[in-house]
């Protein structure tokens, strides 16, 4: 019984998940009481029960599973972390809970589903249960059904999304089981009840009982309301009546509008997009083409077929559909067939939606134009098309194409056009129908109006009435102006019948009238930087009014002499084609026609200075010229003087040659629009005036046609408007009563049309210059102009040519009254006002066909057309035609060179076009963005300037359309994610703000987050650097509040980001009632307002009785509050006494809730602070947090005794701080903070328990702050706390934060008790229970076996420090531990004590007074604070260096202040100087005196075992210098160990390329030392400075006269180099750069001869010890840059040779041989091959092959090199190899290319024919010919003789065969032995590496064989070619017995002909020589060894014997 109730005793936890059921329940009963307890959401507790809430829910005893979801559901519904539960919950609810027998199981199972959709995780609730849906279990399945139908009608379609149900439908009601069917039906109504007929396509496949029996259920849809609400909503419901009252900030949010009414929801939103492109038949288009109508409607009637199955389509390219569509609908004959087509196309934009935009312009100038059908079927289908379409574009985009629709001279096209209008404009928002396009629109349904057609009339009324109801009769009636009073009825009429179907958002904005301030109020966001651009221009040209006589005789061209005919005749002939001139009088009207367009084509290729337009037009006017009978034929003539008045200059003298035939031909109905054209061209070219002048004295008083008369005023109209008036209205009025005179109804029309237009400008008083006219026609006069009254002149679209824009009353005289004033006021930007060119005639159906040609030259020639076609022709016009589809296709050309140039065409197109391109932004910016992916550098960077130029034509705000921006990144590329965003992040600071809807960025939030935490580092970066432009455009709470869906992993990343980007968002202004009064007044200090009361004399207060205000100006000045900030009373006794007797809330909490924050508000204000500094405090935006910080550390130094009154207040408010999630805040308090604690040092205060008790608890969670600033920051505040509080209750506090759960916390306290110990002693600690400081000691002892490593490391500090002051019994007092804790402890106190000893600690404690307070002289303290800091070799897992503290320190004047770590000691810097001389004490002859007998000491780096005595060959030895000089500096080395501090090491690494070479040599030394004790870490942030310097000094030796000094010089920097190579880890980080310049050096010292080193036996073996220090630098450096180095110096050695230097280019060929051996070895992935071949290609491009063939006497052996370099990286990578070529921007530039194709193919070649040999033998046969060409290359600067090459490759061939295997290898052995120069490895690169090694086996079996047999000893001399210069340890015993064996070679004076370093022999790791076969004196060693590093498997220790059996012998015959 007993064992059964143990589980009583256990914690709550434990009895949750015990195996005994009853204690399971007992732990659930327990929880909940538990759970309801816990008033804080994010308490520590809830942490606990996180993992075993799922184990709840499935508890296998119904009883205790019962009780299980209970807690489950307070514990949802109480704690704040619950959400991080809902996947594994839900999934165990759903498997075991949701049909469980007992109802009271299923019922609290559905409510904590709905729990957790109550607290927002209703996305996972509704996955989890549509999983549910799947299972097999019928129960569980209408379960789940019935928890989403009731989760439905609860919570409403906003939060339970219905589209993922909806596919649910047709599966689940056909289910077998009964209960799931009705259960789906109860969701299908409940679905419908809250979105209505949408819910219709998704049963409309159901069975036709089943829709029955549904749609009778079917009650009604709209309006149902949620009745259970998410936790963000249920505030704003409580909330409702004030949340009206508010300005509507966040109705954009659709959480907030959840509370609201269920929305409407667009059936196609719930439809899944199919994708049709795929399955249209491929003769579609071959049919479409076909000359039978059966055909053609046999295709469509397929795609009718394809489109009713989908719906919604898959966005895609169906640029081709459209195409063949629209042709059907434009061209097609058979009605029945455009009718089809123009359904097919309404059903392709219905499906697409946005997405068909990019086609929506095109099509609709299609269809309008198809209007002119009769047939009804026809309109019908045209009508839906067109509608269909109109949601895909705006009236912006279509304006031209309607304007010029109203003007088609059919009247079905105009009614059809006004009707389509009147549609759109119901579907179109208020705002999106600006005054712009309300006057374009208006101006030509005016005109319908008037038209004679009743139809057109009607249709112009209805548009217009439907307008007036979308913008308001007020915005509408000044562009109408004054109708007929049944003109206005009908339009009346029409406005009333109008249904705007769309949400009007105008009210909306109605409710936020305080907008316009705050955008107007942000200089920073860029909505007014268009001001100060726009000012400037219009300043400039409002002077010219004033000028009116130099406006005026500006206005006219140039005259020029006029031509005859002949003459002009005679001139042509040179420039014509001969065929041209008869060709224009032939009476044959074809004849004239070919030769019209043989002229144009000719003229086209003519420049300005070849002709003149004056000898063009007379040309062209040859009879019959201009007045030709042919249609045809003139209008070509009409063209070619287009084209030539637009391309040449055009003076006076040309225009009359034409002028008056182009006006004559006005009236034809064939050439009406072309003479039109050439009107237009002329004025653009020589201003209207002139044009207009001689035109209409021509058509007024020369002819008597009245047509042309009536076109010309109507042109005139339109000109007046597009250019401005700048005429003489007096000739104009002259001209006009002539007209008004006329017979000719039209051409009074056209005049009195004319005069209306024209009072805009002159004013109203114009119709007094008609007062003789009859009373009717001035009537007619009075009414236009009225229309005009209240109108203002449009801006000029245009420019004139040579004329400056002058008001219209200069050319009036004072006969007109100054009726318009601001005509200029407003000046169109210049690219409106140029005359633009149509380029869509210019592109053909031939141009797109060879756009789109198969072949790439083809495709490339039409690309030039259209580029030459844009340049001639620029400014264009925005109508491109077929042009965007075609070019789009080339942007993605497979051709990367044609898709660049497609992308400067697009470029170029958006200059021509300026800011008309915006309406092709959906057509080019996708495929724009997908040029933004590409792989190729050059197309990325070519794709964002283009963007970037429509972005500066059009505006960047126009990109965010469609979601074009979302639809990139979210199906881009890695690469195209980093170019978009840093695009992105380059554009959107400079888009102004609510330029485009939000919603385009929102949506690419999610990516963005994503984005954030990519693989890729710059996709990282990138979307790191994008955070704040979006954040300006969508504020930080948006951004916040989409972290929701961001997975709880990346939260802290995202979170991160945000706060990261919050601080740099631009001020938000005050609100507009307080904005007035704060930003004069801000918070003003005390010391401020005693100076304002000086000024004011103290008398504001009288002045406020004396002259009383309004009651809103008294109110504002009593809200201002000009009292100190914080006020000197006695208040804080009262709250300490308040806060002990418990009357007011304890300033206890894990997190901060409200009640706190009110407590501390109610508090200040009863303290009587200054209420806006108490509203700063408390505001929302952390900015004013700010500002009241900075307001209080300007009040501190002028009112500290106030600060101290209100200490405990002040803190609180910075402790609430501390919780804020904005580091700036959280810095500037800290700031202050310390501002705050050094006046109380100063003032010598004390702070009491109760301030400290509201303070430091908080103050130590601090201290495990992510961010290094903070916690430094912290910590120096609690240095500064010691000094004002108790030492012992700051221990304690300490010792409190040890408990948390945050490791970072417990490290730094750990940090900062450490620091109190050392400091202060063991009294910290205070008396504990056993007497002494033992429990703090067991509790620090125990966190030694802490997880965390840092907190282990701090830990062992604190113990070890105790152990210092304490002595032994610290043992006693930490009591027991593990024996692994025990020992580390040990070890760490063993190493610590090496440093300071104990006495020394001890002397250097501060004691405590009674009260626990230091009682120290402030400059002992000081002393103490900076020796703080560990010493370096003290600690090895923690933090040496102590982080430095906030800035604010050093802003402290006392000298007695706490300087931290970087405060100097001049004492200190004295000793150390002082001590400098008595290092350098050298002994030179104890050191030297063995010095050539001695072998060399091993290095310091590596353990060899060798002797010990100091050797006569180590660079690291001591040079000998002459007795009489000052002993060397580096002698210091010997004597005692240099030592240089990190932070010291670049100085020293600048002193080493110092001209003065002691101080260079001292400076090699510390460096060295620094190596030798192991603190080659420190020094990788520094290598390639080091061997920078280096290569400077041994430039600077090289150049110089050689000595002993250089000498020694010399000596060091070789030993320096050589220490750190050997030195593990270092070498990785030098550069190219570096390494190219240390190679160069060492070889041109190597290659000098006897000038560099000097002469003598030291200079001999400098060159040795050089060879050396350049094997390691080839084995340890960089491989990348190691290989780009050798390649970049034999490029330069080829040409600029030296020569001083003759063996430099030989020396560094066999660096290159060398390095190609090493190759092999080396990690595949460690060479960056791009970087290499890049070089290898500069190599090739600069030397090709014909460079060498062209140069016989140069060898080629460089070229072979780089060669075999490329073979060799080519067998690393394979046919991979290609990949590698993308910084090659060329890659025919060079033969790099075509040898890596050539070696590719030849290795497939070799591994088809490599048979493998059945005995083990290699196969070598297909190695042959490239050993002898590869080994030929390579052989030194003396090639092979013929017969060696031949014996070589035979005897390599018999060896591949098993029967002459054994003798070939001797004989390869012998072969080698005659011919050492020989690099047998060389020519076996290209066999295997079997072979390799059978032959490297072979050859040493021999050598051994001949060994036994007694070889001579000075024969065969062995040369240990092997030396490795790796980390092991018998290594260096080959080169100690070789320079052992030399020393006694010369004092037995045995002369040999090969010694060991003069003929080497070629080992098995064939390490050849580099220099001279011959040894010379002062030379450089014969032999340079550059040897490949083997492991030690590879070595031949048979070798180490020989050479001792030969050092016996040597020392035998000496002594003889």
């Amino acid at each position: 019984m007993e064992d059964e109730n143990e589980y009583k005793k256990l914690p709550t936890d434990e009895k949750c998940v015990h195996k005994l059921w009853k204690a399971r329940v007992a732990g659930y009963e327990e929880a909940i009481k538990l759970f309801n307890q816990i008033d804080d959401e994010k308490s520590p507790e809830w942490n606990k029960y996180l993992g075993l809430i799922k184990k709840f829910v499935t508890d296998s005893n119904a009883v205790a599973q019962e009780k299980g979801l209970e807690a489950a559901l307070v514990f949802v519904e109480n704690c704040g972390h619950a959400g991080k539960t809902t996947g594994e919950v839900m999934s165990g609810i759903v498997a075991k809970c949701i049909a469980a027998p007992k109802t009271k199981t299923k019922d609290l199972a559905l409510q904590v589903t709905l729990m957790y959709v109550e607290i927002e995780k209703h996305e996972v609730v509704e996955e989890e249960l549509i999983k549910g849906m799947e299972q097999k279990n019928p129960k569980v399945v209408a379960a789940c059904i019935a928890a989403l139908n009731t989760a439905l009608k609860q919570f409403g379609n906003k939060v339970v999304a219905i589209k993922p149900m909806v596919k649910k439908i047709p599966i689940l009601l056909a289910d077998r089981d009964k209960n799931v069917r009705d259960e789906m039906k109860a969701l299908v109504i409940e679905m419908h009840r809250w979105i209505g007929p949408a819910i219709e396509p998704h049963i409309a496949s159901l069975q036709a009982v089943v829709q029955q029996e549904l749609r009778e259920s079917f009650s009604g849809s709209g309006g149902a309301q949620p009745t259970r609400y998410l936790r963000s909503q249920q505030h704003l419901v409580r909330d409702k009546p004030t949340a009206d009252a508010t300005d509507g900030a966040d109705d954009d949010d659709d959480g907030e509008n959840g509370a609201g009414e269920s929305a409407e929801v667009d059936p196609y939103d719930l439809m899944d997009p199919v994708e049709i492109l795929s399955k249209i038949p491929k003769d579609f288009y071959e049919k479409l083409e076909a000359k039978k109508w059966s055909e053609r409607k046999e295709a469509l009637d397929a795609l009718e077929a394809l489109l009713k199955a989908a719906p919604r389509l898959e966005p895609g390219d169906y640029a081709d559909l459209v195409r063949a569509l629209k042709k059907i609908i434009s061209k097609d004959t058979n009605v029945m067939l455009v009718a089809l087509g123009g359904k097919l196309l309404g059903m392709v934009a219905s499906g697409l939606r946005n997405k068909f935009s990019p086609y929506a312009t095109a099509c609709v100038q299609a269809i309008l134009e198809k209007f002119k059908e009769k047939k009804s079927n026809v309109v019908t289908a045209l009508r839906e098309a067109i509608d269909a379409i109109y949601p895909c574009t705006n009236l912006e985009a279509i304006s031209e194409d309607m304007l010029a629709a109203f003007d088609n001279k059919n009247p079905s096209i105009k009614a059809e056009s006004a009707l389509f209008l009147a549609r759109a404009l119901c579907h179109t928002q208020p705002a999106a129908f600006n005054k712009k396009l309300i006057k374009a629109y208006v101006a030509g349904l005016l005109k319908l109006l008037e038209s004679a057609d009743p139809v057109v009339r009607d249709a112009a009324a209805e548009a217009l009435g439907t307008a007036t109801k979308l913008v308001g009769e007020k915005n509408i009636a000044p562009h109408i102006g004054k109708l007929d009073n049944l003109k206005e009825q009908k339009i009346k009429e029409f406005a009333d019948k109008a249904e705007i179907k769309v949400k009007v958002a105008a009210m909306k904005k109605e409710a936020k009238p305080k907008a316009a301030p705050k955008s107007e109020a942000k200089p920073a966001a860029g909505s007014t930087q268009p001001k100060p651009v726009k000012r400037p221009a219009s300043g400039a040209k409002k002077p010219a009014p004033g000028k009116k006589a130099p406006s005026r005789a500006q206005s006219s061209p140039p005259r020029e002499p006029p031509m005859s005919q002949e003459e002009a005749e005679a001139r042509a002939e040179a420039l014509l084609p001969p065929d041209v001139l008869p060709g224009l009088s032939d009476s044959d009207w074809k004849s004239r026609l070919a030769a019209v367009q043989s002229f144009h084509s000719a003229i086209q290729g003519l420049s300005t200075a070849d002709a003149s337009a004056q000898l063009l037009y007379r040309v062209l006017n040859k009879k019959p010229g201009l007045k030709d009978t042919n249609v045809q034929v003139l209008k070509a003539r009409l063209e070619a003087c287009k084209y030539i008045t637009e391309n040449f200059p055009v003076s006076s003298t040309a225009t009359e040659v034409v002028i008056q035939d182009i006006v004559c031909k006005l009236a034809e109905s064939g050439c009406g629009t072309v003479a039109c054209d050439c009107l237009w061209a002329l004025a653009d070219a020589c201003g209207l005036e002139p044009v207009a002048t001689d035109a209409l004295a021509y058509a007024m008083d020369s002819q008597k046609n009245p047509k042309v008369q009536a076109e010309l005023f109507n042109w005139l109209s339109s000109a007046i408007t597009e250019y401005g008036f700048t005429m003489n209205v007096k000739c104009i009025v002259s001209h006009a009563k002539k007209a008004l005179s006329a017979t000719n109804p039209n051409v009074r029309t056209s005049t009195v049309n004319f005069l209306g237009k024209l009072s805009m400008y002159v004013g109203p008083s114009l119709v007094n210059y008609f007062d003789g006219e009859k009373a009717a026609t001035k009537q007619l006069i009075s009414l236009e102009i009225d229309k005009y009254a209240n109108s203002t002149p449009p801006t000029p679209t245009r420019q004139q040519g040579g004329v400056s824009k002058s008001a219209s009353k200069g050319s009036l005289g004072d006969d007109i009254e100054e009726g318009v004033e601001d005509v200029e006021e407003e000046p169109a930007p210049v690219e409106d006002v140029r005359p633009r060119t149509d380029i869509a005639p210019l592109i053909t159906e031939a141009l797109v066909a060879e756009m789109s040609d198969k072949n790439w030259k083809v495709r490339n020639e039409a690309l030039d057309k259209v580029k030459a076609i844009i340049s001639n022709s620029s400014p264009i016009k925005a109508t491109l035609g077929e042009l965007p589809a075609a070019l789009v296709a080339r942007l993605l050309d497979s051709n990367s060179k044609l898709a660049q140039t497609a992308l400067t065409i697009c470029e170029q197109l958006a200059v021509a076009m300026g800011a008309r391109c915006k309406q092709h932004f959906r057509t080019f910016f996708p495929p724009f963005f997908q040029a933004f992916g590409d792989s190729k550098a050059w197309i990325r960077t070519a794709a964002a300037g283009c963007a970037g130029a429509w972005c500066r034509e059009a505006g960047g705000a126009a990109v965010f359309d469609g979601e074009m921006v979302h639809d990139a990144l979210k199906t881009g590329s890695p690469v195209l994610r980093a170019t978009l965003l840093l695009w992105l992040a380059e554009r959107l600071p400079d888009i102004p703000p609510k330029s485009f809807p939000r919603e385009e960025l929102s949506v690419c939030l999610p990516i963005l987050f994503a984005c954030l935490e990519d693989r890729a580092a710059d996709v990282r970066k990138a979307s790191a650097d994008c955070v704040l432009p979006f954040m300006l455009h969508l504020g930080y709470e948006a951004m916040h509040k989409q972290m929701d869906k961001v997975k709880p992993a990346s939260k802290t990343v995202v979170q991160a980001a945000l706060d990261k980007a919050r601080p740099f968002l631009p001020v938000q202004p005050l609100p507009a009632a307080k904005s007035k009064k704060d930003e004069p007044r801000g918070v003003k200090s005390a010391g401020a307002l005693k100076k304002e009361a000086e000024k004011k004399g103290g008398l504001p207060p009288k002045n406020k009785i004396v002259k009383p205000a309004s009651a809103s100006s008294r109110g504002k000045k009593e809200e201002e509050d000009f009292t100190p900030l914080l006020p000197s009373n006695n208040a804080k006794n009262q709250r300490i006494i308040d806060d002990q007797k418990l009357k007011v809330l304890k300033w206890n909490f894990t997190t901060p809730r409200e009640e706190f924050f009110d407590l501390l508000k109610e508090q200040m204000n009863s303290a009587g602070l200054n209420k806006q500094l108490v509203a700063n405090m408390f505001h929302s935006d952390f900015r004013y947090h700010l500002k009241a910080i900075e307001a209080l550390s300007e009040d501190l130094h002028e009112n500290g005794s106030a600060l101290m009154a209100n200490l405990d207040l002040v803190l609180k408010w910075l402790t609430l701080r501390f919780f804020d999630t904005n580091p700036s805040v959280i810095l500037k308090g800290l700031e202050y903070l310390a501002l705050v604690f050094q006046y109380l040092i100063d003032v010598d205060y004390t702070m009491a328990e109760y301030e400290a008790n509201c303070f430091i608890p908080y103050l130590v969670l601090k201290v495990g702050d992510p961010k290094d600033t903070v916690r430094n920051g912290v910590k120096a505040l609690f240095k500064q706390i010691c000094v004002v509080y108790s030492v012992t209750k700051l221990f304690g506090y300490l010792m409190e934060g040890l408990k948390s759960k945050n490791a970072r916390q417990r490290a730094e306290c750990l940090e900062c008790i450490n620091h109190l110990l050392e400091t202060y002693g063991s009294s910290v600690t205070g008396s504990g229970p056993g007497g002494g400081p033992g429990p703090a000691l067991r509790e620090l002892a125990r966190l030694i076996g802490d997880r965390d490593n840092a907190v282990r490391s701090a830990a062992l500090n604190c113990v070890a420090t105790a152990y210092f002051l304490d002595g032994e019994r610290v043992y006693k007092m930490i009591g027991q531990i593990s024996d692994k804790d025990l020992s580390l402890l040990e070890e760490r106190i063993k190493r610590a004590g090496k440093s300071r000893s104990a006495e020394e600690r001890r002397s250097m404690v501060v004691p405590l007074s009674a009260s626990g307070r230091p009682i120290q002289q402030m400059p002992e303290e000081n002393e103490q604070v900076m020796s703080d800091n560990p010493p370096v070799d003290e600690y090895e897992e923690e933090e040496v260096e102590e982080r430095p503290p906030p800035p604010v320190q050093p802003s402290i004047p006392e000298p007695k202040v706490i300087k931290g770590p970087f405060g100097l000691d001049p004492d200190l810097i004295a000793k150390l100087d002082a001590a400098i001389p008595v290092i350098r004490k050298p002994d030179l002859s104890e050191v030297d005196l063995k010095f050539l007998d001695e072998p060399v000491p091993v290095s310091t780096v590596r353990n060899v075992t060798a002797p010990t005595r100091p050797s006569s060959m180590v660079t690291m030895s001591p040079p000998r210098l002459p007795a009489p000089h000052a002993p060397h500096p580096l002698v210091s080395v010997h004597t005692q160990k240099p030592s240089v501090d990190d932070s010291q090491l670049a100085d020293t690494i600048h002193s080493i390329a110092s001209p003065d070479l002691n101080a260079a040599v001292r400076a090699l030394s510390l460096v060295s030392g620094a190596l030798v004790s192991g603190r080659g870490a420190a020094l990788r942030a520094h290598e390639a400075r080091l061997v920078e310097a280096v290569t400077t000094q041994l430039r600077r030796l090289r150049t110089s006269p050689p000595d002993q000094q250089v000498l020694a010089a010399y000596k060091f920097l070789v030993g320096a180099l050589t220490t750190f190579y050997d030195t593990a880890g270092c070498g990785g980080c030098v550069g190219e750069s570096a390494l190219r310049a240390l190679l160069r050096e060492l070889l041109l010292v190597l290659g000098a001869g006897g000038g560099a080193a000097g002469t003598g036996p030291d200079a001999e073996r400098l060159v040795r010890i050089l060879n050396n220090v350049c094997v390691r630098v080839l084995e340890h450096s960089p491989r990348t840059a190691l290989l780009c180095a050798i390649v970049s110096l034999l490029h330069d050695s080829i040409v600029e040779s030296d020569p001083a230097y003759p063996r430099y280019q030989d020396l560094l060929l066999k660096c290159f041989w060398k390095t190609l051996k090493m190759i092999s070895t080396w990690d595949v992935n460690s060479i960056d091959y791009d970087e290499v071949l890049y070089k290898i290609h500069l190599f090739y491009k600069a030397y090709p092959n014909s460079y060498w063939k062209k140069n016989p006497d140069i060898s080629d052996t460089p070229y072979r090199t780089v060669k075999t370099l490329v073979h060799t990286l080519v067998k690393i990578k394979g046919s991979s190899i290609t990949n590698h070529l993308s910084q090659i921007s060329d890659l025919n530039e060079s033969d790099l290319y075509p040898y890596l194709q050539k070696v590719l193919k030849q290795l497939k070649l070799d591994e088809r024919k490599d048979p493998a040999d059945v005995n083990g033998t290699p196969a070598v046969t297909h190695t042959m010919s490239n050993i002898s060409n590869i080994g030929s290359s390579n052989i030194a600067a003396n090639r092979l003789p013929r017969a060696v090459h031949e014996e070589l490759a035979l005897i390599l061939k018999r060896i591949g065969s098993k029967e002459h295997n054994r003798d070939a290898l001797a004989q390869l052995y012998d072969l080698r032995e005659r011919h050492p120069e020989v690099d047998i490895w060389t020519f076996m690169q290209g066999s295997s590496f079997y072979f390799r090694n059978y032959v490297e086996r072979g050859l040493r079996d021999v050598a051994e064989q001949r060994r036994l047999g007694a070889v001579s000893l000075y024969k065969s001399d062995y040369k240990p070619d092997n030396i490795d210069i790796s980390n092991e340890n018998d290594e260096k015993s080959h080169v100690i017995f070789l320079e052992r064996l030399r020393a006694l070679q010369a004092k037995a004076g045995l002369k040999s002909d090969s010694s060991p370093s003069s003929q080497p022999r070629t080992p098995v790791a064939d390490n050849r020589a580099l220099t001279d076969v011959e040894p010379r004196p002062l030379s450089i060693d014969p032999q340079l060894e550059l040897h490949t590093t083997q492991s030690v498997s590879q070595r031949n220790e048979a070798d180490v014997d020989v050479l001792r059996l030969k050092l016996q012998q040597i020392k035998s015959s000496s002594k003889r």
